[in-house]
Parts: C-alpha cells; structure tokens; sequence
C-alpha cells in the first residue's frame, strides 16, 4: 500500500487525525507522567494541539478512556489544594498512543504525498 492508498483510506473511513483526535491528544499529554485535568488542556494549548478547549471539556475523554482501561485516575489530597484526580497511562494506553502515532504518521506522509505531487504537477501545468 502507498502511502497515497493510506491517505486515501483514513480520508474516507473517517480516521482524520486533523478532524481533532482529542483522546490521542490526551495519551501524548499523558506520556511524560501523571497529570491533572488542567494540567492535561495546558500541555494541549502550550503546544497549540488544544484549539480553544477549556479545562471541563476534557473530562468526557478522560473518563471515556478511563473505562477503556487506556488510562486510570487516583485522588490526590495531601497537596493541600482541592483534592483533584490525577490520571496516568496504563500498559495499554501506551501501546494504543503507539499505535496512534503510527497512524498519524501514516497520516501525515500521506498528505505530504499529495500536497508535493500537486505541487509538481501545478509547476508543470505553468511551466
């Protein structure tokens, strides 16, 4: 399969990582250690992946892959802060941010195919 056939593929079975694949977002946040919630949507903004997201947006994901086992969660309370849920990786939600990484790279030199093929074609219409 080339990597035109790849791009192709995730185009029309919808698995777009542009489309905004805020759960994979949520695993490579996760990657460096436990956070909190906000600590989550400010790795995000910081590296612009977050868009306009606020800090209870999140916790739909969160609790979405907490139930999929890719992510677990404990109390924290002797910070002397509000008590807050910190959520980490599990085993599997590393393998599953492996294999997200996999598809967005596939993703993204599928669409370098593309974009450079129209580019050359386009110089050679006005050349």
């Amino acid at each position: 399969m080339t990597d035109l056939d790849i791009y192709r593929n995730m185009l029309y079975n919808g698995n777009m990582a542009f489309r905004g694949d805020t759960a994979a977002l949520i695993l490579g946040a996760l990657q460096g250690g436990p956070l909190h919630g906000y600590q989550i949507v400010r790795v995000l903004r910081e590296s612009g992946a977050a868009g306009k997201m606020k800090e209870g947006q999140i916790y739909p994901f969160l609790h979405k892959l907490e139930d999929e086992a890719l992510v677990t969660a404990e109390w924290e309370i002797d910070t002397g802060a509000a008590p807050r849920r910190v959520y980490q990786l599990t085993p599997r939600g590393k393998r599953e941010l492996d294999r997200q990484r996999a598809l967005w790279k596939k993703f993204v030199s599928g669409v370098g195919t593309v974009l450079v093929a129209q580019t050359r074609k386009a110089r050679r219409g006005n050349a």
